[in-house]
C-alpha cells in the first residue's frame, strides 16, 4: 500500500539525541539514564524511541504497565524495563522470564508477589517506590513502620531488591516554598535509605529526579535519573520554559484537501460560529478531533502554512477543520500545513495547544490519535515509519 500522507507526525530523532545529551551532561558521569517511554514514549512512539535511547548508551527503560513492557520486549529491546505502576501479581513470572522490574508500593503487595514466585525458584527485581509528598503510590517515608515492613519485603521469597526511588510533584516550580518542599522529599528519602542501611539493607539503585530535578538539581541524582518530557524537548512547567536548550522532537502536519472563496456573511462548519467578515479564502484540512486536535481549539488558534500562520475558522470537526488563507495567495490543493512544530523558521510551540485548552504539553503530546502515522527523520531524511492501522 503507498504510503498515505493525509495528517502525520515527523519525529527528529536528532532532536532526541541532542536532548539525551544535554540531559546526561547534566549529571555525574557514573550516573544511569532511564529513559521513560511509557504511553508509547509520550505520544511519540514508544518502540522507534526505545531503540534510539538503547543507541544513545541509556541505561535503563520505564513504561507504565505490563503490556507497555510485552510491547518492548516483542521489539527484541533488551534493556532493563522497569514498571512504574502496578502489575497484578498474577504476571510475577512472566516478568522474571521477561527480565522485568517491577516496583513495589505496600507490603501487602510485596506479599502477593512473593506467594504468586513461591516454589518456583525465581526471583523478581523489584524497585520500593517511597511516598515522599506525591501522595500517589508507596511506602510512607515518614512513617515509623516503614523501615519494619521493608526489611521484611526484602527477606521475602522471590524478590530481589535492586532499587529504591520517589517522585518529585514539584519539582518543576522555582517557587522559594516549592523548591524547599523538593528539598524535603529529598531529605525524607535520604533518611529511609539510611535507615534502612543501618539495618544491613542496601540499594544498587536510587532514583528521585524527573525532568526538572535532573536539570535543576543534578546534586539530587543518586544513583540513575528518570527525565521524561526533556527528553522528548518540552520544558517541565511554563516556568521554566527557554531555561535549557531543550528542542521538541514533534511536528503535526496535515495537508490542504481544498481552497475555495466565500462571500460575506458565510456560516462555516457546524453551529455557524463562525461567519465571513468579508470576502475570504477558506482551506479545508485533513485533520479533526479525531486525529487529536481538540475541538475546543475551534476559532482559538493558528496553524504554519508557508511560514505564515493561518487562524481555524469555524468548528473543528471529526476529520476536518478549516482554515482562512486569505493573506496566502499561494495556497493550494495537496500543500502542508503544520499544526505545532517547525515551519522553516517559523514554529508554534505545542505548548501553545496546550496552553489555550487548559492543560500541559504532556496530554496534548499522547493525545495525536493512534491514526496519525510518525514519520521518524534524521536531519530531513526519513529513516521509519510508525503506522498502528495499517
Amino acid at each position: 500500500m503507498k504510503l498515505l500522507k493525509r495528517t502525520w507526525a515527523d519525529i527528529s530523532m536528532d532532536n532526541l539525541s541532542h536532548n539525551y545529551h544535554l540531559l546526561r551532561d547534566a549529571i555525574p558521569a557514573d550516573c544511569r539514564f532511564l529513559g521513560v517511554v511509557k504511553a508509547d514514549a509520550y505520544g511519540h512512539g514508544a518502540v522507534p524511541v526505545s531503540r534510539q535511547l538503547v543507541d544513545l548508551g541509556a541505561d535503563y527503560l520505564a513504561v507504565s504497565n505490563m503490556e507497555e513492557a510485552v510491547q518492548l520486549r516483542r521489539s527484541y529491546i533488551r534493556l532493563p524495563i522497569l514498571i512504574l505502576g502496578y502489575t497484578p501479581a498474577f504476571y510475577a513470572e512472566d516478568m522474571v522470564d521477561m527480565g522485568i522490574r517491577q516496583e513495589v508500593h505496600s507490603l501487602e503487595y510485596a506479599c502477593q508477589l512473593s506467594e504468586a514466585l513461591a516454589g518456583s525458584g525465581k526471583r523478581l527485581k523489584i524497585h520500593i517506590k517511597l511516598d515522599t509528598g506525591m501522595s500517589r503510590l508507596g511506602f510512607f517515608a515518614n512513617d515509623e513502620r516503614t523501615v519494619d515492613e521493608l526489611r521484611q519485603v526484602c527477606a521475602m521469597e522471590g524478590l530481589l531488591p535492586e532499587g529504591i526511588f520517589t517522585h518529585f510533584s514539584v519539582a518543576d516550580s522555582l517557587a522559594t516554598a516549592d523548591q524547599a518542599f523538593t528539598a524535603k522529599q529529598f531529605s525524607e528519602f535520604n533518611a529511609t535509605v539510611d535507615a534502612l542501611a543501618a539495618a544491613g539493607i542496601r540499594f544498587k539503585l536510587r532514583h528521585c529526579c524527573n525532568s526538572a530535578a535532573t536539570l535543576l538539581h543534578p546534586e539530587y541524582a543518586l544513583d540513575m535519573v528518570r527525565p521524561g518530557i526533556a527528553t522528548y524537548g518540552i520544558s517541565p512547567s511554563e516556568e521554566l520554559s527557554g531555561r535549557f536548550d531543550l528542542r521538541p522532537l514533534m511536528s503535526l502536519r496535515t495537508t490542504v484537501s481544498q481552497i475555495r472563496a466565500f462571500r460575506p456573511d458565510v456560516g462555516v462548519s457546524y453551529g455557524r460560529s463562525y461567519t465571513t467578515p468579508s470576502e475570504r479564502t477558506i482551506a479545508v484540512l485533513s485533520i479533526g478531533y479525531a486525529d487529536g486536535l481538540p475541538r475546543s481549539l475551534s476559532n482559538r488558534i493558528s496553524f504554519l502554512l508557508h511560514g505564515k500562520r493561518v487562524p481555524v475558522v469555524g468548528r473543528i470537526c471529526m476529520d476536518m477543520c478549516m482554515v482562512d488563507v486569505t493573506e496566502v495567495p499561494e495556497a493550494k490543493v495537496g500543500d502542508v500545513v503544520t499544526v505545532f512544530g517547525t515551519d522553516g523558521d517559523a514554529a508554534i510551540p505545542v505548548d501553545d495547544l496546550a496552553r489555550l485548552t487548559g492543560t500541559i504539553p504532556y496530554e496534548t503530546l499522547c493525545s495525536i490519535n493512534k491514526r496519525t502515522p510518525r514519520f521518524y527523520l534524521d536531519g530531513e531524511q526519513r529513516m521509519e515509519v510508525l503506522q498502528y492501522i495499517v
